[in-house]
């Protein structure tokens, strides 16, 4: 069996199947402030002229822009750590009998082969002074995943598990009635969610086939869970507005979701650290 895994990160342990291929998957692109949008990546086709070999003092003092390092507005900033957090694991049995729901949440999954679906809140909470960070809110996250695959239904099925970080930032600069959602249309009510995808894995079995599987990665900021930038461009937030949610206190709640098929027995949890500038 083939297996395909489409992963955020950079070390991956699996125990692969074996038998016939499994079904193409779709490449589905996350949309977080973390990876940016096409439109953000556009750059001026007018072309620069190029710098002279002594740079004068003029140039030498001009701010560089987005267009030439990408984010303008932390450049040549000292990176500043802002703390860490770790989620309450989510564990998918059959029986969550004895369950100590202040460990783990238990969820009881549907029978092969049917999907069962998680959507945790609050696995974990943060919060963040005032001024905490200037314009930038970046992350390290590392998710532990365990997985005991079992087709013990007589006939080929697909296997299926995906998961992603869900992260809500409390600001009260987001009350403000006329910020929107741009995915819902609804007012922000003085919060952001966005997920930051960490792991989704597609694989068929054959009748019998069973496999204990584990999966650790740790993937790195680009953009950010939040940033200056993205508050304007994706959240439309005006400069001044976007000035002043960095100056105000913040509670990051953090949560997870995702689904899983073909499993006996799922368990999941990430670490998160966050960083500033």
């Amino acid at each position: 069996m083939k297996w395909t895994a489409c992963v955020a990160a950079v070390t991956l342990t699996a125990a692969s199947l074996s038998a016939g291929a499994a079904p193409a998957g779709k490449n589905l692109a996350e949309r977080s402030p973390d990876v940016l949008a096409p439109a953000q990546l556009k750059r001026k086709t007018t072309e620069k002229a190029a710098l002279p070999l002594v740079l004068s003092p003029t140039l030498l003092a001009a701010a560089p822009t987005a267009d030439d390092v990408g984010d303008a507005d932390s450049f040549g900033r000292n990176v500043t750590y802002l703390g860490l957090a770790q989620s309450l694991g989510i564990t998918l049995a059959p029986d969550c009998t004895g369950s100590d729901p202040t460990v783990e949440r238990c969820i009881v999954q549907a029978a092969a082969p049917a999907m069962t679906s998680f959507n945790e809140s609050d696995l974990a909470t943060m919060n963040l002074p005032a001024k905490a960070t200037k314009s930038l809110m970046c992350f390290a996250l590392t998710p532990f995943i365990d997985i005991s695959w079992n087709n013990g239904t007589g006939a080929p099925q697909t296997a299926r598990f995906n998961a992603s970080a869900v992260i809500t930032i409390d600001n009260d600069v987001l009350a403000d009635p006329a910020l929107v959602d741009p995915g819902t249309g609804l007012p922000l009510g003085g919060s952001v969610t966005l997920a930051l995808s960490t792991w989704r894995h597609i694989q068929s079995m054959q009748p019998g086939d069973f496999e204990n599987e584990s999966s650790t990665q740790s993937r790195n900021c680009i953009a950010g869970i939040i940033s200056k930038r993205s508050l304007v461009d994706n959240y439309g937030l005006t400069d001044a507005q976007a000035t002043q949610f960095f100056k105000r206190p913040m509670t990051l709640h953090f949560g997870a979701r995702g689904s899983v098929a073909m499993s006996d027995f799922t368990s999941y949890f990430y670490g998160i650290r966050l960083y500033g500038d």
